[in-house]
This record gives structure tokens, sequence and C-alpha cells, in this order.
């Protein structure tokens, strides 16, 4: 269950997507998805159900839907863009749950989500993580109700597939992008205000560099328009790119012909930011901010500055710059390995229905 479905821009519906899909590949189980009704494009192998909305007068239908499948269990990703404000999908798992539904849910976010995650704090079930430490790093109201509960870290990976271009298809993309300057800096994400992207115009030289932000930026969004004002005045006129939202072939293509990518997000990033996980995938030089980790790690070809430290992060831009490197993982093998580990938590929960 999940409120976003591709091609609906949402991280968790990306995710919810490639987890799908390598179930399916796996063999091992048939798969389901309900989403809502004005997103999802269906996938080979995967049927959908469409629901009409997530507030609760949608309820029955809701319960409807899965029952007409008969799943051995129901497993529900939080939280979602397409939930929106709707109360519907924090209530569903106890609904499921006293329909006699076995369920699993995904926390993509700590707390979870605030007190509106507290229904899926006293729902049973196990709840997978994509965060390391989470109970620990969780609020806590949030770890008193976890103590005793099931919580399985399962890390995440990227939904953006490893570039195929060839070297000469790359360096004639990157000529494009630069549009006259000599570097190709790159962001790629959803722009949010904890995701630092004002940032870039003080990190990147706009002497040398072209800047290309793979996001939606909108003038109505009062983040956004501080965004589009560094676009639009000097030095940075006319040295700035805003693609939108893009297909995810489409993405790996631009980072990949990329000289570096940059992600300064203000609260440090992790194995489980998909974002740097697309980057790292096609070997292209990722500058990222960690409260943890800090300098240049060669396997991966990423370089670590304290959040909010933009000096710092300018010299290590001008550092390694354009450098690549052989991606260390392949997406298809993480993704293998995720339906594993979710595999063997559904069978575990299977097993403890058949003992009952």
């Amino acid at each position: 269950v999940t409120g976003s479905y591709p091609p609906m821009p949402c991280g968790v519906g990306d995710y919810t997507a490639s987890l799908a899909e390598a179930l399916r590949r796996s063999g091992k189980a048939r798969v389901a998805v309900l989403i809502g009704d004005q997103e999802g494009q269906a996938q080979p192998g995967v049927e959908l159900f469409r629901l009409h909305g997530w507030s609760m007068r949608h309820a029955f239908a809701a319960l409807r839907a899965a029952a007409s499948w008969k799943p051995d269990l129901v497993h529900m990703q939080f939280p979602t863009q397409g939930y929106r404000s709707g109360w519907l999908p924090w209530i569903f798992p106890l609904l499921l749950r006293l329909s006699g539904f076995r369920v699993v849910q995904t926390w993509h976010e700590f707390t979870p989500m605030g007190l509106r995650g507290l229904p899926l704090c006293l729902a049973p079930g196990p709840a997978i993580v994509v965060r390391p430490r989470y109970v620990e790093s969780s609020a806590r109201w949030c770890r008193w109700f976890l103590e005793n509960r099931r919580i399985v870290f399962v890390p995440s990976a990227s939904s953006i597939p490893r570039s195929g271009l060839t070297q000469q298809q790359r360096e004639e993309l990157h000529s494009k992008l630069a549009k006259g300057q000599e570097r190709v800096v790159s962001y790629f994400g959803f722009a949010y205000p904890h995701k630092g992207v004002e940032l870039l115009f003080d990190i990147a030289d706009p002497a040398r560099d072209h800047l290309l932000l793979i996001c939606d930026l909108h003038d109505d969004n009062i983040y956004h328009q501080t965004i589009l004002e560094r676009c639009r005045r000097k030095p940075w006129a006319g040295k700035v790119t805003v693609t939108g939202f893009l297909p995810p072939h489409e993405v790996g293509n631009f980072l990949s012909a990329s000289d570096a990518v940059v992600l300064p997000f203000l609260a440090g990033a992790g194995e489980w930011n998909t974002s740097l996980q697309a980057a790292t995938a096609q070997g292209v030089f990722l500058l990222t901010t960690s409260s943890s980790a800090e300098g240049y790690d060669p396997v991966t070809n990423v370089h670590y500055c304290r959040p909010g430290d933009a000096e710092g992060m300018r010299l290590g831009l001008n550092s390694r710059i354009g450098r690549r490197v052989d991606p260390v993982t392949d997406a298809h093998a993480n993704w293998a390995q995720i339906a594993d580990s979710h595999i063997g938590v559904y069978t575990e929960l299977l097993a403890i229905r058949s003992k009952g």
C-alpha cells in the first residue's frame, strides 16, 4: 500500500515500485499494490488496485480491495507524497489487523512521522526501517512504544538505473549541459529547505561551472522563489538549468555526464538517501555532508563535509571534481538483496501465524 507510485514524483513511491519489481523477479512472491487513483503506471507482473482517496470515508473501499486479492499479508509504506493530509493511511494498519490481515510497515522517516504516527506504533506486526539506529534516534515517546516492537533495518537502494552511455555519448551530453561553461555541477532530488539547495550557489564557481538542478522549482513556493532568484541574477544568470521532473533513465544519464554531484543536506546524508545512492551508482564524484563521516572515500568517490560548511564544500568540490570510478554496487543486485530481506520478514510473520 502506497500513496504514491511512478511516474508521480516521490522517493517512497519509487522505492515501492522497485521493491515490487524485485519481489516479483525473485519468483518467491506475487505482488499487488494499492495506490491512489491519480498516479501509477502498471508494471509487468504487478497488479495495481486504485483507491479514490485517502480520507476515512474510503476505509471500506480500501478493505474491500485488500479482501478481493486475498493476500497473505499487507505491507504499507510511510510516509508518501500521495497520502497528503488523509487520515486513512495512519489508521489503516489497525483496521487491517482487526479485519484479520497480517500487516508489515516500512517507515522511511523517524519518530515515525510525528504524533500522527502514533496509530502506526500501536498496530501489531513488524516494522521495517531504512535508517540505522532507528529506535535510538526517534523521539522519546516513540522509543517507549517501540521498546518491544520487532524493528528490522533493511537498507534502501537507488531506483535510478546506472547510465548506459558510452564515453563519447557522455562527453557529447556534457558539452550540451555545460552550455559553454567548463564544468557541470548537478543537484538531484526534491528541493526542500533541509536539502540546502541554495548552498550550491556558494559552493560552485560561476566563472567555470554550469549548475544543473534536476528537480522541480515552482514560483508559488517561497523556498523555491529564493533559489529561482539566485538563478536569475548575477553572477549565475544564464548559468543554471532547472530540468524539472525527469524519467529515471534520463536522471541517470544527466548524473553520469556531470563533473560532480553536490548534495549539501543541512542534517547530513546517509545510506538511506536515495539521491546519494543514485549519484554513486554512476561513479561520478559526489560531494555531500555528514555528521559522522568526514573527508574523501576513494572507493565510493564521495567527499564528506560538515553540514552547513560552504567553504569546506567549496574546497572539497575543487579537490576532485571530474574524478570517476567504477561503481562498486549494482542496483539490481541491491534490490535482489532487499527483496530477500523482505521475504525473510514475511516468512517469519507467516510462520508465527501458522503456529497461532
